[in-house]
């Protein structure tokens, strides 16, 4: 049986993005980058087709393109060679996090996130099997110590939340310390604060830990580059013209990196953009139109390879809401843009527990989301119903047994065997007549907080072995003493 289903009327061609990068290669020969730091400026200078004049450089179209074929050559490859999703991929759901700011569990209202939020979300996290960035900056400390502080209780408390983030090139020692303690790289990460220019302070961090992966290369990740699609903010307002930004600023930027040192390799991002408020001035997360974005960026590197897609076929998405509140807005949104990705055949999800993009968290919505996640799997799965439901076994004999009043329907045996393929229910959404709900008055919203609660309260912490949580202690001790 075929069901009709909506198709996009817009593509991205690959004549569409030969024009893209043309645009990209004037732009680098005549706009630039600029790159406030004379020590890196000093090693990439008096290359052919390289012209610096201040702390600007500009890049002539004869030494960029053979860095533009050898990555779209290095992408084409792999695309080639990419499988297409599994069909029997597992569902996956993990969090996002990055907030500054909570939704309190028992006021209801917005305040500052606390050392004691981070380690009460990470015991949340875990009660429900979740994983992903973490949850919460403390603010109850220091400024200089947050994001130590954030490492250090990330690792010494779970084997599956992922701290990230510093601000501040002082904080980055003691960081690379604690990535040592537990044996992963520190991670360098290049982001474009502003049109066309590399941030000074984190082309300082780069020339510092340069030399550590010079003597070894597994000691420091060089994670991404960062740069922002917000749309007519950030960007141009179209996604012609967002792809066209990218192919310079952030292309531009790995070209650098490369000339700097040609066996550094910063993977420069391509997106389409994504949608922003241009009356607020800021990301329209859980718009309607947030699935178009993501089907037009998972197009951009097919089309500047030169491959045009049979089929379309994403494999992750987020759970966005723009709303602050755990509320009818955060549920549709978080609602529409889930579905929408698992029509579609998306399986793994993040985002769970944000609001206001990712400046805020609440553990009742991270359960709300939970509930979302499993609403839209057993959605998704009824398309392929357990066989009980057309089986024709044992039909005659529960008949007969209620016909002859031997039994009834709701306590036979047939349908104890049977319930939980057939009609399962989830024990938050309960489906009361009124006069039963009546006694409670309890909502989903009511369901979820007391649950995040008693799940907070009951869970069993998890530590690290008593060696490095000693050792994270002893870092942590050594910065608030220098940096505070």
């Amino acid at each position: 049986m075929r069901y009709r289903y909506p198709e996009y009327k817009v593509d991205l061609t690959p004549q569409t993005l030969v024009e893209c990068k043309d645009i990209a290669q004037r732009l680098l020969a005549d706009v630039g980058l600029c790159v406030p730091h004379q020590p890196f400026l000093e090693k990439i200078t008096g290359h052919d087709g390289m012209k610096v004049d201040g702390d600007r450089v500009y890049l002539s179209r004869e030494l960029t393109e053979p860095y533009y074929e050898a990555f779209i050559e290095k992408n084409r490859q792999a695309l080639l060679d990419q499988a297409p999703p599994a069909e029997d991929r597992p569902w996956v759901l993990s969090c996002n996090g990055f907030s500054i700011a909570v939704v309190d569990l028992d006021t209801d209202e917005v305040r500052s996130a606390s050392s004691g939020d981070l380690t009460d979300l990470i015991k949340l996290y875990h009660s429900l099997g979740l994983e992903g960035s973490y949850p919460v900056t403390p603010q109850d400390i220091p400024a200089m110590m947050r994001a130590l502080a954030c490492f250090k209780t990330c690792w010494q408390e779970s084997d599956r939340v992922r701290p990230f983030d510093y601000l501040n090139i002082r904080q980055t020692p003691y960081i690379n310390e604690m990535y040592k303690v537990v044996g992963k790289p520190f991670i360098v990460t290049v982001n474009l604060t502003e049109s066309f220019t590399i941030s000074e302070h984190d082309l300082e961090v780069f020339m510092k830990f340069y030399p550590d992966w010079k003597r070894d290369p597994s000691s420091v990740s060089w994670y991404s580059i960062c740069d922002y699609s917000m749309l007519g903010v950030t960007k141009p307002i179209t996604s012609t013209g967002c792809i066209a930004c990218y192919l310079s600023q952030t292309f531009g930027t790995h070209i650098l990196f490369r000339l700097f040192d040609p066996e550094l390799y910063m993977n420069p991002p391509v997106a389409a953009g994504q949608p922003t408020d241009l009356q607020q001035m800021c990301w329209a997360f859980g718009n309607p139109r947030m699935h178009l974005y993501a089907y037009l960026s998972s197009q951009v590197m097919p089309a500047l390879c030169g491959i045009r897609p049979d089929e379309y076929a994403p494999t992750s998405a987020t759970m966005f809401t723009g709303s602050c509140a755990v509320d009818a807005r955060s549920g549709m949104e978080k609602m529409a843009t889930t579905l929408s990705a698992a029509m579609q055949g998306v399986r793994s999800f993040g985002g769970a527990g944000n609001l206001n993009i990712d400046d805020l968290f609440s553990a009742a919505q991270l359960v709300l989301d939970v509930e979302i996640f499993e609403y839209v799997k057993e959605l998704i799965e009824a398309f392929d119903p357990h066989p009980d439901i057309v089986t024709t076994e044992g039909v005659y004999e529960v008949i007969r047994d209620c016909g002859v009043g031997e039994d009834e329907y709701y306590s036979h045996m047939d349908t104890a065997m049977k319930v939980r393929n057939l009609l399962p229910v989830s024990a938050r959404r309960p489906h009361e007549k009124v006069r039963s709900w009546m006694m409670h008055k309890q909502n989903l919203v009511d369901r979820v907080r007391d649950e995040a609660k008693q799940r907070i309260a009951e869970q069993e912490p998890w530590r690290i072995d008593e060696d490095r949580y000693r050792a994270l202690d002893e870092i942590y001790a050594r910065a608030e003493k220098d940096l505070v």
